[in-house]
């Protein structure tokens, strides 16, 4: 189906070590979408453990119009309006956010759990 796609994430603690893993089919229209779904999923996981008060989050993305989209709200598509809400609350409850662009080949676990979905 053209609506399904992959959504997955890898959470590593400061010193890179994987401490927690997601992989799941989601309903998306198109990548940017998929990729802000899982965004969103894995800030929620990293507050539901806690770490937001503690370790700083850098999160890596794989596109960048879509961390255009995170940094610069002139920018957002208004029919992802609520996804974009869903994730600006999570981020305003962290000590310390950081982006990073990741080239999508560097990134082979995620890539892995995202095909798994």
């Amino acid at each position: 189906m053209e609506n399904e796609a992959g959504c997955g994430e890898v959470l590593r603690d400061e010193k890179g070590v994987t401490r927690s893993l997601f992989s799941r089919p989601i309903k998306a229209m198109g990548s940017k979408m998929a990729e802000l779904m899982a965004i969103k999923t894995a800030l929620e996981m990293y507050i539901g453990m806690e770490w937001h008060v503690k370790v700083p989050l850098t999160i890596e993305f794989s596109s960048c119009v879509t961390m255009e989209w995170l940094l610069e709200r002139n920018y957002r598509l208004w029919t992802l309006w609520n996804l974009f809400i869903s994730i600006d609350r999570c981020i305003n409850q962290l000590v310390r956010v950081y982006f990073a662009f990741d080239h999508r080949q560097c990134n082979d676990l995620t890539d892995a759990l995202v095909k798994a979905g």
